[in-house]
């Protein structure tokens, strides 16, 4: 019988792996803890009118069907989530959270998102996301703020990913750049990939998203950038998050081509990308979108908000990942019949704060002793007939070899931290 596995582009995550995970995730919502960021679940799949709304029809994830999207039993067309800021938006509309919690309402999340794209390094079709989103104000501290968050963690991780920094400008800057820019990519657009025929026509901006190496070379031409075409109210906005970004001492990289790939998107956009993960480098992305909870129904609302990539992180960390695995505090070694003695001593210790590992069946003290170096515990508690009978155990440091008797009814005291 063929040997079943997981579905290509979904992997199994497990020790020491899934212990990087939490680890990373944990930096993260630390850091979304200070911020003021709290937490919001969305549903992993949603009605897919929600995305198809909001992104546009030249979005890679339209364009390139990206999208996993399924009948119910009722003929609704529902969708896995592709990504996390419509399904906010969407929640922010429909709780009426800005009411409830006042403006601006800063939310984070964090969880497993879905895209039927080739599976690559760094790039898979179940990944891992963690996103802040700030709904309902329209300040330039506000995409500043969001940025030194991001910088931050990576930061934390001992990572230095570059920032890429643009602006989209306004609705009606978009218009007139995509006017321009189509005119420049008229005697250009015959040598263009099919998908950047349509961009062109139904919305220029979206051919800087393409990924196919000829259409690159020639964005890389002769283009005017988008920022020649700011009204003087983005541009205020676009200096002002640089003049922050400036005192705070964060550097960036002006990337006129910059966009991001849903329609939603508008004034600051940014990635932070480490090119050692491979031809998709970007490990974080965002941007001002103030137009979204007005196309999911609600009150014209301005927002910014980026996602980590966690997958894409964690390929960039490389050897420099933050935690060595689990690893029990302590080791109880017992012999005889004493397993239930070595149980409550653990549950005690457990409930102490201690990580603790008990052996399942009696063992020679030899054999325990080299699963809990191999294990890599910090001591062993031994529990054997002459210790009990003194209401004892004895306590091992397996670094230095010292040990030393302790009273059952001491050990939480002596070992706790």
């Amino acid at each position: 019988m063929a040997k079943i596995q997981a579905p290509r582009g979904a992997s199994d995550l497990y020790p020491p792996d899934s212990e990087v995970l939490a680890e990373v995730e944990a930096t993260a919502l630390r850091l979304f803890d200070r911020y003021g960021y709290r937490a919001i679940e969305t549903p992993t799949f949603e009605h897919t009118e929600v995305f198809l709304r909001t992104y546009g029809e030249t979005s890679e994830v339209v364009l390139d069907k990206e999208m996993y999207t399924f009948e119910d039993r009722r003929g609704r067309s529902l969708s896995l989530r592709p990504e996390g800021t419509a399904p906010v938006a969407r929640a922010f509309v429909e709780h009426n959270l800005g009411s409830k919690l006042g403006l601006p309402v800063r939310l984070f999340y964090s969880g497993w998102f879905f895209r039927y794209e080739r599976p690559q390094k760094a790039r898979q079709r179940q990944f891992h996301q963690m996103g802040a989103e700030c709904v309902g104000s329209a300040e330039p501290l506000v995409d500043a703020e969001l940025i030194v968050l991001a910088h931050e963690f990576f930061e934390q991780l001992g990572l230095t990913p570059e920032l890429q920094l643009n602006s989209m400008g306004c609705v009606a800057d978009r218009q007139r750049y995509g006017a321009v820019l189509r005119e420049a990519l008229a005697d250009k657009v015959d040598d263009m990939c099919d998908d950047c025929h349509l961009r062109v026509e139904k919305n220029p901006l979206r051919v800087f998203d393409c990924k196919v190496p000829g259409c690159k070379k020639i964005l890389r031409g002769d283009i005017p950038p988008i920022t020649e075409y700011l009204c003087e109210e983005c541009r205020v906005h676009y200096r002002a998050v640089q003049d922050t970004l400036e005192v705070l001492g964060v550097a960036w990289k002006d990337e006129p081509t910059l966009v991001r790939g849903f329609d939603y998107y508008t004034r600051t956009v940014y990635e932070f990308q480490a090119p050692e993960i491979g031809a998709r480098p970007t490990v974080c992305a965002g941007g001002r979108y103030d137009g979204l909870v007005e196309q999911l129904g609600g009150p014209t609302t301005p927002a910014s908000g980026f996602a980590i990539g966690t997958t894409a992180t964690i390929e960039a960390l490389g050897t420099k990942r933050p935690v060595r695995g689990w690893h029990p505090d302590v080791y109880i070694v017992w012999l005889g019949d004493l397993g239930g003695v070595a149980l409550a001593a653990a549950t005690d210790l457990r409930r102490a704060g201690l990580r603790v590992t008990v052996s399942d069946e009696p063992k020679s003290m030899k054999a325990q002793l080299r699963a809990a170096d191999k294990a890599g515990a910090i001591r062993a508690v031994i529990v054997g007939p002459d210790e009990v009978a003194r209401r004892a155990a004895t306590v091992r440091e397996l670094g230095t070899g010292e040990q030393r008797e302790v009273l059952l009814d001491r050990l939480v005291t002596e070992l706790a931290p």
